[in-house]
């Protein structure tokens, strides 16, 4: 990227970007990396940030007081 911090080249980002996927291209055709090793590389990796924590009380709430006929 450039020199200076307030100047952003969206060229240049484009660039690095192009160049990080072929080498991520490049890596997956050599049979160097899996695609799922790739992924939580690239920050695919959800599954040990995220939790599901249920319906929120007021849900709760509402699903108590519906009748299921």
């Amino acid at each position: 990227m450039s020199d200076d911090p307030e100047q952003f080249s969206f060229r240049e980002r484009a660039a690095e970007k192009a160049a990080a996927r072929a080498k991520d291209e490049a890596r997956l055709l050599d049979g160097s990396i899996t695609p799922a090793k790739l992924s939580r590389e690239n920050g695919g990796n959800l599954r040990g940030r995220v939790t599901y924590k249920g319906p929120s009380h007021r849900i709760q709430r509402l699903a108590r007081k519906l009748t299921y006929d």
